[in-house]
């Protein structure tokens, strides 16, 4: 069945949790040897979870952001790694058609959902920014990126540099073009088969029909609409940590049920009967709910603005950037919450390497340094004061 199939029918669902099935079996082990996740790429292409968002008249599901939403966060159930390379699978090929350069996207788009092109991007705006030269019809780019999400197991890379007539220009360079070096070198604690290492761009050519257009000097300078890519980064965010939430919470209710044993005067049974055990679960199942709650109204509010397009006004941007910031809180404490404490109600022997439930907390408290909430809760706190909604940039 194809995705455009599945798009209609509901079916994505359960190819989505399908793969998150599969991902489930063999996770920790693969979490644990890190490294490029290629076999988790393969089955996203295999599964056409990559083309859900690409209109159905270029071969694609045709379906809104929210349902690609709820696929990262079924996926961040089971692995936080490959929900989080789909989750920026999906912004970096969106992000191209909010670009004058219509003919270019629909080519990105023919390419994901025909031939099944996994995207990537190199354009962390904390690392030194990538220069361009000219070269006959075409740029050279040059330089480095400690952050690349993706692009070590990228079909295409979408990246931005200094052009030398002047401001930067934003480009899709082949991820296997010659010049384009993968170093391997991601080795955090969490979400290890994300791809997230460094690529190195030694003159790659890109051709000025993958040149996708100047790039605004920043996101205040960019139309609302345009600016919008960095919330739907922040939503993709929320998705992951919901999930997270879920699946850690899920790991341990089966651990209590099946393996924890009651503590020695709680007058119960199993575990399952203590007091104690049902009030914490109490705690980190309400709060994962809220998050997911939380989650949905975001979603909403996200394929509402994305359905205005270029018609998005700067106050209907602020106002789903303050709601997708209020579910970003939320789910951020509450995964953080979750993944720790559920040690709490499975007891010392759930800390064995075997039982992988250490993955949960290490996948979260990684991702959950991308940027830091406390702005998050400014932003929030101003809005309610004063009505101000927050100013477009690299985070916000």
């Amino acid at each position: 069945m194809t995705i455009a199939e599945r798009a209609t029918t509901g079916e994505w669902q359960a190819a989505a949790r399908a793969v998150a099935a599969e991902l489930a079996d063999g996770v920790t082990a693969r979490d644990a040897a890190g490294s490029a996740p290629v076999e988790e790429v393969a089955l996203l292409r295999e599964s056409g979870l990559l083309g859900l968002l690409v209109p159905r008249d270029l071969g694609g599901g045709g379906r809104p952001w929210s349902e690609g939403l709820a696929a990262v966060e079924l996926i961040a159930r089971a692995d936080a790694s490959a929900a989080m390379l789909l989750g920026y699978h999906y912004l970096h090929l969106w992000r191209l058609t909010h670009y004058d350069n219509a003919e270019l996207a629909r080519r990105a788009a023919r390419g994901t959902a025909r031939e099944g092109w996994f995207w990537g991007g190199a354009s962390n705006p904390r690392d030194p920014g990538l220069t361009l030269t000219r070269d006959d019809g075409a740029y050279r780019v040059h330089g480095r990126k400690g952050f690349a999400t993706g692009a070590q197991v990228a079909d295409r890379i979408v990246v931005s540099g200094a052009a030398p007539e002047g401001g930067k220009v934003m480009l899709v360079v082949d991820g296997r073009a010659e010049g384009v070096r993968h170093n391997d070198d991601w080795d955090a604690i969490g979400v290890r088969r994300s791809a997230s290492g460094s690529v190195e761009f030694d003159g790659v050519r890109v051709p000025d029909e993958w040149v996708v257009g100047p790039v605004p000097p920043n996101e205040a300078a960019a139309a609302p609409y345009q600016s919008l890519v960095v919330p739907a980064f922040q939503i993709v965010f929320v998705h992951l940590y919901a999930g997270i939430a879920r699946g850690a919470l899920t790991a341990a209710v089966e651990y209590t049920r099946t393996k924890t044993r009651p503590w020695t005067g709680s007058g119960v049974e199993s575990a399952a009967e203590d007091p104690y055990i049902l009030e914490t679960y109490g705690e980190l199942a309400s709060r994962t709910a809220a998050a997911e709650a939380l989650a949905g109204r975001a979603r909403a509010a996200f394929d509402a603005a994305v359905a205005r397009g270029r018609e998005l006004s700067a106050e209907e941007r602020g106002e789903t950037a303050v709601a997708i910031s209020t579910a970003k809180v939320v789910a951020q404490h509450a995964v953080l919450d979750v993944t720790s404490r559920v040690f709490e109600v499975t007891g010392a022997r759930a800390t064995a390497r075997a039982t992988g439930l250490d993955r949960f907390w290490r996948d979260a408290r990684t991702h959950t340094l991308h940027d830091p909430v406390a702005y998050k809760l400014r932003e929030i706190g101003e809005h309610v004061l004063t009505g101000g909604l927050p100013t477009p940039g690299p985070y916000s």
